[in-house]
């Protein structure tokens, strides 16, 4: 909802505010003073060009601001698209003398298309202007679906068409696998066999490196063994002999001081176990051996283990989870027929059940149709179209999201002419008569905050202009509703009204704004009722006009 307008330097207005509230707000005024103004104004706001034209002679800018109460659709929005909002949404246009014009959300510079986007669902600038709803087709189904209120059905459709479409997209994924299988099959043979031909072990590299360390050592490792083994028993001043030696030379002490039996029994263990480190070494130098060809079988498979882990991975344990990994693709492809046969079966019921519910979709949309044709036809004819003939056309599409029909609205104002998309309607008058008559009929489903009439009272007055005021009063109570008229018969109706004035001073021209209260609203009706000689008799009119209207 439009709360707040100010203008500056636009055209006549050089610093003007206005106000705006809920329900039907006219505004009223002599010819000249500015009302269309005002909605050239909006209509900046919703993206309409501003240029050099649009600003105040003498001045350098112009700068048009907004400020809008937010839905949480509209808040969604605006986080969809970068832009947080807390509070009211604030909207400004400027363009300055030579320079290009700018837009701003919230003090955030924006560009004219997203503004243009965001305010397509805020505002219908219903007369000259284009961001109308109700003439862009792409409008018209969701408009229908409304009226037809199939909202859960379309859902349920909308479900199972996006599963229908999801194993579609994965059959055509399969299928161009399928075309490269038998290379791919090869290839990842190939890779496996390689890879379980290396036989690569877990901690394999490690025994290895040991295994060379003690072949390339095996010379070295020889010598000092048999330098052991000879210091330990094989020279004739051995460790071995010289121990025994010291025993026996002990057993003497001993009888003689058997005191000394807790050395001798040490002696003893030190004996033994220089025996035991004797046999041992011996054992190990006995063993020890060099051969070229186990050290050429290890330096070989050191190279296939580093072959393997340039071609597969880093590590031998990456090694095996890529072995894992293919494995598994060389399944899937493998079994990818049986796959492809399960997913077209799933297609095929999904595809019975999908069309079986756009086909309902599209019996609940004609039979709305019929239903809202007539309404609007009755409704044209209250507004003094009696001739004209509207018609919902519905014809078939490929199947999409929203089912299987393309809906799109077509009238003909005039006798003898052929029904015409409604888009291409270009009498202003005609156009905003028929929005309102849609507006009112799908008013508590369009989710259209403001509506705004330039021209709603072109070519009619009497019983019409007061058909199309009821009419107003009637959307206004679902929508916030600004309309710009002559005709008292519509004013009467209003809620709010506003009245513009032109001033002239100091040979500048410029606009005002009065919100009228009960007194001033019924002498301004008085001055649309009889030009500007106000008699007694026209403000009584006036009154009587508006006592009618608060006793309905």
């Amino acid at each position: 909802m439009l709360k707040l307008l100010r203008a500056r330097n636009f055209a006549l207005m050089e610093d003007l505010t206005i106000a705006f509230d809920r329900g039907l707000t006219v505004i009223t005024g002599e010819t000249g003073a500015g009302k269309s103004i005002i909605v050239e104004a909006i209509a900046s706001l919703c993206g309409e060009r501003m240029d050099d034209i649009s600003i105040r002679s003498n001045r350098d800018f112009a700068e048009i601001t907004g400020v809008f109460e937010t839905t949480p659709l509209i808040l969604k929005r605006l986080r969809e698209s970068g832009i947080h909002v807390d509070g009211d949404l604030i909207i400004r246009r400027k363009v300055e003398r030579g320079k290009r014009q700018s837009s701003y959300i919230n003090d955030q510079i924006v560009s004219i298309g997203l503004l243009r986007d965001l305010t397509r669902e805020m505002v219908d600038l219903i007369g000259q202007y284009e961001n109308q709803s109700l003439f862009n087709p792409k409008n018209h189904l969701s408009l229908l679906d409304s009226y037809a209120g199939i909202g859960e059905l379309k859902r349920v459709y909308t479900t199972v068409f996006h599963e229908y479409r999801s194993l579609e997209k994965r059959l055509k994924s399969l299928m161009e696998t399928v075309k490269q299988a038998d290379e791919k099959i090869d290839y990842l043979k190939f890779q496996i066999n390689e890879i379980e031909k290396a036989h690569v072990q877990p901690q394999e590299e490690e025994q290895l490196s040991a295994e060379k360390n003690l072949l390339l050592s095996s010379e070295k490792r020889s010598t000092l063994a048999g330098n052991l083994v000879t210091v330990l028993y094989d020279r004739e001043d051995s460790v071995v002999e010289n121990l025994y030696t010291i025993q026996k030379i002990l057993d003497e002490l001993t009888t003689l001081d058997p005191h000394l039996n807790e050395i001798k029994g040490r002696m003893e263990s030190v004996i033994s176990t220089a025996e035991d480190m004797y046999r041992e070494v011996s054992s190990y130098y006995n063993k020890i051996e060099f051969s070229q060809e186990r050290l050429d079988h290890v330096l070989e498979r050191f190279d296939v283990i580093n072959k393997i882990k340039k071609k597969y991975g880093k590590t031998v344990e990456e090694v095996a989870d890529y072995l894992t990994t293919v494995k598994k693709e060389l399944s899937s492809i493998e079994t990818r027929d049986e796959e492809i046969q399960k997913l077209a079966a799933a297609i095929k019921d999904l595809e019975k059940k999908v069309t079986q519910q756009a086909a309902d979709l599209s019996a609940r949309r004609k039979k709305a149709g019929l239903s809202l044709k007539k309404k609007i036809i009755n409704l044209l004819s209250r507004l003094g179209m009696e001739k004209a003939a509207f018609d919902i056309q519905i014809h078939d599409k490929e199947l999409e999201e929203d089912g299987k029909d393309f809906v799109e609205f077509y009238i003909s104002t005039n006798p003898g002419e052929e029904l015409k998309p409604l888009r291409k309607i270009a009498s202003g008058g005609e156009i905003s008569r028929i929005t309102l008559c849609l507006k009112t009929i799908l008013s508590e489903v369009d989710n259209m905050l403001t509506l705004i009439f330039d021209e709603v009272d072109t070519g009619i007055g009497g019983r019409i202009a007061e058909a199309v005021g009821e009419l107003l009063a009637t959307v206004s109570r679902d929508h916030q509703v600004i309309c710009i008229t002559h005709l008292p018969q519509i004013t009467v109706f209003a809620d709010n009204h506003i009245l513009v004035k032109k001033e002239i001073k100091d040979k500048e021209t410029f606009t005002h704004i009065v919100k009228l209260d009960e007194d001033t609203r019924k002498m301004e009706i008085a001055r649309m009722l009889g030009g500007k000689d106000i008699t007694k008799k026209t403000v009584e009119h006036a009154a009587e006009f508006l006592q009618k209207v608060k006793q309905r």
